[in-house]
């Protein structure tokens, strides 16, 4: 009888597992994200023409600690609030001091999920973006509240490729989750009286944390 429910099992679990291939197409792993990005990245950088550099816009890059995915890029950091001195203060959710069409990739991580109204800052992402030019952009499926300063969103990678198709000016290059830290036990950090601290239970902290990925190609 045990061996006859184990066979049940294992035929259950491989309809389901096809049934998801089948029905989810949105489930597409991209595996290291960081890797991935760093290898579109200097493959733009690789098959351009020109002989002055490109630019680069890191959205919401603090003091800049992720510059290093712009080697051999122009690199600006654009952020909301003043950090170090090459950070250049602005909302992304609406920029105009930037002219369009002025760089050759636009790029966040760990953004969009803070963002009020992410729609508007994708519209800005695209109009600033070089006709060519590449728009990276990963942020949260799944992960803890974490309101620093506040917490917004989460995405799909079909809702976060939706920003930036809508505009009918950008084709979609890759997209995707990052799945490498899902099991991770974040616990938070305790902070601005503890709101960044999941509840604590017999399995640690938040355990299921998904990194989604996008990237577009301007028209």
């Amino acid at each position: 009888m045990f061996a006859n429910r184990l066979k049940e099992l294992a035929v259950d679990f491989a309809r389901r597992k096809r049934a998801q291939t089948e029905h989810s197409p949105d489930i597409h792993v991209v595996g290291n994200s960081d890797q991935l990005v760093r290898e579109l990245v200097a493959k733009e950088l690789a098959n351009r023409s020109e002989t002055s550099p490109p630019r680069y816009l890191d959205v919401g890059g603090r003091r800049g600690e992720r510059s290093g995915f712009a080697a051999g890029y122009d690199y600006d950091c654009l952020d909301i609030a003043p950090g170090a001195d090459n950070v250049r203060v602005g909302d992304i959710c609406s920029c105009p001091d930037i002219p369009d069409n002025s760089y050759d990739v636009v790029a966040s991580f760990d953004v969009f999920e803070h963002l009020k109204r992410p729609w508007d800052a994708a519209e800005e992402c695209v109009r600033i973006t070089k006709p060519g030019g590449l728009l990276v952009h990963r942020t949260l499926f799944a992960y803890r509240y974490h309101p620093i300063p506040v917490d917004y969103w989460r995405f799909s990678s079909q809702g976060l490729e939706y920003l930036f198709t809508a505009s009918g000016h950008v084709e979609t290059v890759t997209k995707g989750y990052d799945l490498r830290g899902r099991r991770r036990n974040r616990r938070g950090m305790p902070m601005r009286g503890n709101v960044d601290v999941p509840p604590i239970d017999f399995w640690g902290g938040f355990r299921e944390n998904w990194l989604v990925l996008y990237v577009g190609r301007k028209t």
